[in-house]
């Protein structure tokens, strides 16, 4: 393989996988997207050339979909080398990601060409499934996977309901991998056609499934509509803990109120208090506009330092009295903690003015309202798909996501950070309402239609029905069972290799 052409190959891979990521939204070439990375690992002489290939491809990949690190920085305060060599950072981190998938799919070399899609399709659901869940345990940053690109083809991400956004990743995985496979061997085009086959068969069965979901799901009825009104303020972010600010943030909030009259639960963002709720100033000024809203029952995002520092949610009466609260339970590294705190703690500050906060309990109950159990998740709990299948498998009729994504400005990020929640719904079978500062709120049905929306920027009361159905999805209850199963698959294949 000439020189030039393993510098492009690779590169050519996270062009096609950057313009699937949404602002770009070209999600049809995703199918195609890693044909060019597995030719090349195919072709790669030596384990350290396949190595660094995957690396670059990671590198160039996450410079892409996390470009807006260096406009968030920059809003921040932070100078332009800094910015830049913070982004470079953190995606030169995320491409360990590709350089391990890459590093087995050179292994798997040895099981030969016929084999390779298969078994290497199956180390990339490992590869997502297992950062996630090193999330839980350690630092990570599961922001990218590969089936998020297909959010806006709604058969197609039916399958999630069964296997996860991992399934699907792998799907695209396999077919992008079996084109680069048929590629790197001698075969006439006829003959590269026939044995593409099983890639299509993938791609039909998928899209067989999710047309028969979608037509199911017009014969079924909501067992209740809840009448929401989500509150997008649309506060800027550097303003937000302006003291000289706090009057204004209150009344624009308080104008938003009165367009939830009569809505069942008004759902206000995150931090959309610009106080600490346990200030009795705070509590007092949210206790009236609650009250005075005219909704059955609010639920408000909010700081407290009562027991404990936690960026949390409460949910109040129609009176406005507090009757549930939720603790957020995965905070953003650097935003909002800082990790390994024994070594780092004194090098780096968290990003949030409000400075270091504690994570939740793991296991919280759930939120009631009138008879419905709601999971609360918070800002980018969102991108942690076993969070949603605690709370599913823990009676949740449905989830409330809020968020304040003002970090971001005019970027790809609030798109990106929406569409994650179109497959916690799918995988779940529950309506997702979401309330963003700034946006994009919104609220998603259990096949993932987005069936209210507010645009980015704007000051918004979205009134808005969110239905509510009796019905279980397969993922949370036997998700962690195939990626098991996948794991055993790779493990015994790479034994063998290693035996042979």
């Amino acid at each position: 393989m000439k020189k030039v052409t393993g510098i492009l190959l690779p590169a050519a891979t996270s062009l096609l996988l950057v313009l699937s990521y949404p602002k770009f939204d070209q999600g049809w070439l995703a199918w195609g997207a890693l044909a060019p990375l597995a030719y090349y690992l195919l072709k790669s002489q030596t384990f350290k050339s396949a190595a660094l290939g995957g690396l670059a491809c990671g590198f160039l990949s996450y410079l892409g979909i996390l470009y807006w690190i260096y406009p968030t920085m920059r809003a921040g305060g932070v100078g332009p080398l800094a910015s830049a060599l913070g982004l470079a950072l953190l995606a030169l981190l995320m491409s360990l990601e590709f350089l391990a998938v890459s590093a087995y799919g050179y292994w798997l070399k040895r099981a030969g060409l016929k084999a390779w899609p298969y078994l290497f399709a199956a180390g990339w659901f490992v590869l997502e499934y297992g950062k996630v869940l090193l999330s839980s345990k350690a630092v990570w940053f599961p922001w990218f996977m590969l089936g998020y690109t297909q959010w806006d083809y709604k058969p197609l991400i039916q399958i999630a309901s069964v296997t996860g956004v991992y399934g699907l990743s792998a799907a695209l995985c396999f077919t992008g991998s079996l084109a680069g496979a048929l590629l790197a061997r001698d075969l006439r085009p006829a003959a590269r056609a026939l044995r593409f086959l099983p890639a299509a068969a993938v791609f039909g069965l998928l899209f067989v499934y999710g047309r028969s979901a979608l037509n199911a799901a017009k014969e079924l009825r909501p067992v209740r509509e809840v009448k929401a009104v989500l509150l997008q303020p649309s506060v800027d972010q550097y303003a937000k803990w302006d003291p000289s600010e706090e009057g204004n943030i209150e009344a624009r909030i308080s104008g938003l109120l009165a367009g939830a009259k009569g809505a069942e639960l008004a759902v206000w963002p995150e931090n959309a208090l610009p106080c600490w709720i346990d200030d009795p100033a705070c509590a007092a000024w949210l206790k009236k506009a609650a009250s005075g809203s005219g909704a059955g029952a609010s639920l408000v995002g909010s700081v407290s330092k009562g027991e404990g520092k936690h960026v949390s949610a409460y949910l109040l009466d129609s009176s406005g009295a507090i009757t549930a609260s939720y603790d957020k339970r995965q905070l953003v590294p650097f935003g909002e903690y800082v990790p390994l705190r024994d070594f780092l703690g004194g090098f780096v500050k968290p990003v949030a003015e409000l400075g270091e906060f504690e994570p939740g309990a793991r296991e919280q109950g759930l939120m009631g309202l009138s008879g419905l159990h709601i999971g609360a998740a918070i800002c980018y709990e969102s991108i942690f798909p076993y969070l949603f299948a605690d709370d599913a498998r823990a009676g949740a009729d449905l989830f409330v996501n809020i968020t304040n994504d003002g970090w971001y400005l005019d970027t790809a990020a609030p798109y990106q950070h929406f569409i994650v929640n179109i497959f916690r719904a799918v995988e779940n079978r529950r309506s997702v309402a979401r309330a963003a500062n700034n946006g994009i709120s919104g609220v998603i049905d259990p096949w993932g239609r987005v069936l209210a929306k507010t645009g980015l920027d704007e000051r918004a009361a979205l009134a808005a029905v969110v239905p509510v159905y009796d019905i279980k999805a397969f993922f949370p209850e036997h998700g962690g069972r195939l990626a098991l199963g996948a794991a055993l698959a790779v493990s015994a294949f790479l034994l063998a290799l290693l035996l042979i």
